[in-house]
C-alpha cells in the first residue's frame, strides 16, 4: 500500500489511506449525511402510511442514486461502460433481470448501481453490510435482501424475497462469488442467485467489471486514486428458461470472464 500510494500513505487497522483516499472518505461521510436524512425520511413515510405508500420502495433506491453518482463525479471515479445499448435496449421491454457481475473491490458496489443506473434494483448482500454505518440503513430501507451464509432458513428466505421481487418487475443485482476475490482473478460461482432467475425465468445480464482493484485492493480503506479509468462490460442477456441452473451460472460466467482482462481471468 505505501509503494502504490505515495508518499503520504500510511496504514490503518481498518486499510490503508492517502491523501486522495480521506478526501474520498470525507466527501463520501458529508454527502452521507444527506442521504441518511433522505432515508429517515422515507421510513417515517412507510411508518406512517403503513407501507401502502412506494410498496417497491423505490424512493430509497432514488435517494442512493443520487448519492453515489454525485460522489463518483466529485471524486473522478465514475467507470466507463462498455456496450450500456444493451442495457438501453433491455429496459425498454419492462420486465426484471438479474444483473450478476465479478467482485474483486468494495468500487464494485457503486460501479454496478451506476451501470444499473436510474431504476428500480434490489442489491443481494451479505448480511455483515447491514452493520455498516449508512449504508446499512440504505439496504434495510430500500428493501435490498441481506442473506446470513451461516443460516439455512436466512438463505431460504432470501431466495423467497429475491424471487418476489424480480416477480414484481424489479431488477436483482448479485456478485455470484458471493465475496470479493483477494486475488483479482474471478472465483468460483454460488449457485443461489441464478436458483431466483431460474425460478422465476428471468433472464440474466452479467456485466465484467475491469480494474476496480486496482482503485481500491482489498487493503485500502477507500480507493487511493481515481477510478475513471476503470469500466464496466455490459453483455447480452442470457435466457434462464432453457437451461438448467448449472448451465445458467457456466453460460453467465464464461460471459463475464470474456470482457476481463487476462490478469482477472482464472488461471487454467
Amino acid at each position: 500500500a505505501l509503494k502504490e500510494g505515495g508518499l503520504f500513505t500510511f496504514n490503518t487497522k481498518y486499510g490503508a489511506l492517502n491523501p486522495f483516499a480521506i478526501y474520498y472518505g470525507l466527501t463520501s461521510i458529508f454527502l452521507g449525511l444527506f442521504w441518511y436524512a433522505a432515508l429517515t425520511g422515507c421510513q417515517l413515510l412507510y411508518f406512517i402510511t403503513r407501507g401502502r405508500v412506494d410498496r417497491l420502495k423505490r424512493l430509497p433506491i432514488f435517494f442512493t442514486q443520487v448519492w453515489g453518482e454525485t460522489l463518483m463525479f466529485l471524486t473522478r471515479c465514475a467507470p466507463k461502460i462498455e456496450n450500456r445499448h444493451i442495457l438501453k435496449d433491455f429496459f425498454k421491454q419492462k420486465k426484471a433481470a438479474l444483473i450478476c457481475a465479478n467482485h474483486n473491490s468494495w468500487m464494485d458496489i457503486p460501479f454496478l448501481g451506476y451501470t444499473a443506473g436510474w431504476r428500480n434494483y434490489k442489491l443481494v448482500s451479505k448480511a455483515e453490510l447491514g452493520k455498516v454505518p449508512i449504508l446499512g440503513k440504505a439496504i434495510r430501507v430500500g428493501g435490498h435482501v441481506m442473506v446470513d451464509r451461516s443460516n439455512r432458513r436466512s438463505q431460504l428466505m432470501t431466495l423467497k424475497s429475491g424471487m418476489k421481487w424480480l416477480k414484481d418487475g424489479v431488477h436483482l443485482c448479485t456478485y455470484p462469488e458471493g465475496t470479493r476475490t483477494k486475488t483479482g482473478r474471478i472465483g468460483t460461482f454460488k449457485n443461489g442467485s441464478f436458483k431466483m432467475a431460474h425460478k422465476t425465468g428471468a433472464p440474466v445480464i452479467p456485466l465484467s467489471i475491469v480494474g476496480a482493484g486496482k482503485a481500491m485492493p482489498h487493503y485500502w480503506m477507500f480507493p487511493f486514486r481515481p477510478s475513471n479509468f476503470c469500466k464496466v462490460v455490459v453483455h447480452e442477456p442470457i435466457a434462464s428458461d432453457d437451461k438448467t441452473e448449472d448451465e445458467l451460472a457456466k453460460a453467465v460466467r464464461d460471459a463475464i470472464i470474456s470482457g476481463l482482462p487476462e490478469d482477472q481471468k482464472p488461471l487454467k
